[in-house]
């Protein structure tokens, strides 16, 4: 797919400029003797040397001093951080859970350390039972279930002055999800846009996107690419992660959605994060992971340097 120009409208091409882009630093292959302690400060230093401008870390130091400095070198790098929560689907309703209450309570108060503008969390574990295929439940009502958690994380995030953002996590439509925001009808609780996970509920991603923009706090961009199928005569087709530009996401267009309706487009988080790849097995995987984040940062600011040409 090749690049688009975005609108020359000026303020569209300034919101464009003003993303920020970084990665999914869970994917990064950080050396083994860093250890999970400094993996973050390990990313962010190779986040800047990328030329980034956001990081999304799993791994946060559990010693107070650790993170403390790491709030520190990423205000020196100008980098932000963005990290996932535990816990937002079991704080109410049938679901609630007084220790995982304790646990999100504790990364918000964390992320409020680190000056963290948004989190993320996503409902979806890669498997039927969440995900709108469980035939056990009604669509309709497993939605539903997810409202009571839902509210009272956007309670919390008010009162801590930061925004919750659900990702379309491998469990149900864009438009089901646009629902389910609508019904929370916060101004704390929007959508972690990832671009292409509509592949896994077998609907259009890019019909995600137009749904899932007007909500979106923050995304992963991601691109993927519908083959035929490796396994003949078992399945007509599917989709593997692919480099940007060469797949059925159409993310120049996303881009221009998001900068268009983000209720926090100036200075959105673009996070690079990879699709399920096909690696080169006669190469060394994590020098490709390394390749596909460089080649992926290069192509978002292209798009961002097009917008500025508009």
């Amino acid at each position: 797919m090749s690049l688009l120009v975005l609108p020359s409208d000026t303020a569209i091409s300034s919101t464009v400029r003003s993303m920020k882009i970084g990665m999914q630093g869970g994917f990064y292959p950080v050396p083994t003797e860093v250890g999970e302690e400094c993996s973050a400060e390990w990313l962010l230093r190779r986040s800047a040397e990328l030329g980034c401008t956001v990081l999304q870390t799993r791994h946060l130091p559990k010693n107070l001093e650790l993170l403390k400095a790491l709030g520190k070198l990423s205000e020196t790098l100008g980098i932000e951080l963005e990290t996932s929560v535990p816990g937002v689907f079991q704080l109410a309703g049938v679901n609630v859970d007084q220790e995982a209450k304790s646990q999100f309570l504790q990364a918000i108060d964390t992320a409020k350390l680190l000056n963290m503008p948004v989190v993320r969390a996503g409902y979806g574990r890669l498997k039927i039972t969440s995900s709108r295929f469980n035939r056990s439940v009604n669509i309709h009502d497993h939605i539903e279930s997810l409202l009571p958690s839902l509210q009272e994380a956007a309670a919390i995030a008010k009162d801590a002055d930061i925004l919750l953002a659900v990702e379309n996590h491998c469990d149900f439509t864009g438009r089901e999800m646009a629902r389910l925001f609508d019904k929370v009808d916060s101004a704390h609780v929007g959508a972690a846009l990832d671009t292409a996970n509509g592949f896994t509920v077998f609907c259009d991603p890019n019909e995600d996107i137009e749904a899932l923009t007007p909500y979106a706090f923050t995304t992963h961009m991601k691109d993927m690419v519908v083959v035929d199928s490796p396994i003949r005569g078992h399945l007509p087709f599917t989709a593997f992660g692919c480099a940007f530009g060469e797949g059925h996401v159409d993310l120049p267009r996303a881009v221009q959605l998001l900068a268009e309706r983000s209720p926090r487009a100036e200075g959105l988080h673009l996070i690079i994060e990879p699709g399920w790849m096909r690696w080169d097995p006669e190469r060394d995987v994590s020098v490709q992971v390394a390749e596909f984040y460089a080649q992926s940062v290069a192509y978002l600011k292209e798009l961002q340097n097009q917008s500025g040409r508009g």
